[in-house]
């Protein structure tokens, strides 16, 4: 399997829970951290794609920092890239752009994460309009449409519903040929469908897990589509977000997850419950918890259902302890 860490760049609790014990954010600690996963092994870095989470609303804008994190991790072979980034944020063209700029500054390792969005209130704050799931859904299509156009096309035309270019010149081409993989994240019936027509690698993050129907189902309906678009299922990677707690004695384990926890818990823009105890986090949220070897023995269902990648989330963060353990204790035992 490979994994991959999902940088602590905003601080606190917050909507999201990855963070409880960061309380600000500043390049030294975020550095630590990629630098930390560098030296554990880990395979990718990713960032989240927003501007303000946390109860302190402190958190680096995505697409620079993956500039800094190229330049930081040159001479490796570890992916880079938004986990994932909303197509309401930017426009497609711009993003190609963007993107393939990283690709270059990274000698060839991004991969470019899109979903339909989800943060009202962050939409709402910076001005963005936040139209009806359905119609977000519609842009990430022609939106994927036009990033692909831009990677590939020598003159760049599309016009659709929502986005229009017409000799949109992207030069110099990304370097990865045919283009940067797209990893789509999402696990409702539509965002299957899109992901299958689409995606280089499929995303399911917490609460699209939890929705819905149970996620084996969903991972059948995906096979489902894949054929109905004519693609091979064994083509298209599935990657898995989880939160990870990992310490080797169980005391020291108990006193962190005291620290931790509660946590917020919920759907999305929905987060009305907490997570209490670790019992909870298990159950609810696919929390990765325990010792290195209970952790490893957690991911193997998960390998089962045909989900190559986990994009680790570590609550202990900025310590590097956990981080640390994955990366010479579990990585082994899993591989």
């Amino acid at each position: 399997m490979q994994f991959d860490w999902m940088v602590g760049c905003y601080a606190g609790a917050g909507v999201h829970r990855d963070t409880p014990l960061l309380e600000h954010v500043d390049r030294e600690t975020v550095m630590a951290g990629v630098d930390a996963a560098v030296d554990a092994g880990l395979d990718g870095l990713w960032a989240p794609d927003h501007f303000m989470l946390g109860p302190n609303h402190e958190e680096f804008e995505v697409w620079t920092l993956l500039s800094a994190l190229a330049e930081r991790t040159h001479g490796t072979d570890l992916d880079i890239g938004p986990l994932v980034g909303s197509i309401t944020y930017r426009n497609p063209a711009l993003l190609a752009k963007m993107a393939t700029t990283v690709d270059h500054l990274s000698d060839g390792r991004v991969r470019l994460g899109l979903g339909c969005g989800w943060h009202r209130e962050e939409h709402e704050a910076y001005g963005y309009d936040f139209p009806p799931v359905n119609e977000r859904i519609d842009m990430l299509d022609e939106g994927i449409r036009v990033v692909k156009a831009m990677f590939t096309e020598a003159e760049p035309d599309f016009s659709g519903d929502h986005y229009e270019i017409d000799d949109a010149y992207n030069e110099p081409k990304p370097l990865q040929d045919p283009h940067p993989p797209i990893v789509v994240g999402g696990a409702g019936p539509r965002m299957l469908r899109l992901a299958a027509r689409h995606a280089d690698e499929w995303n399911v993050e917490i609460s699209g897990r939890a929705r819905g129907k149970p996620i084996e189902f969903k991972a059948r309906k995906f096979d489902e589509y894949l054929e109905a678009e004519g693609r091979d299922p064994d083509e298209v990677e599935r990657s898995w977000l989880a939160h990870c707690i990992v310490r080797e004695d169980p005391d020291e384990l108990d006193r962190l997850c005291e620290e931790i926890f509660p946590l917020p818990w919920g759907e999305e823009e929905d987060v009305d419950d907490q997570l209490t105890t670790p019992e909870e986090a298990r159950e609810k949220g696919d929390f990765l918890i325990g010792t290195p070897a209970e952790v490893a023995e957690q991911i193997e269902p998960i390998r089962e259902l045909g989900f190559g990648k986990l994009q680790l989330i570590f609550p202990d963060f900025p310590s590097t302890r956990g981080i640390e353990l994955f990366g010479d204790e579990i990585a082994p035992r899993v591989d």
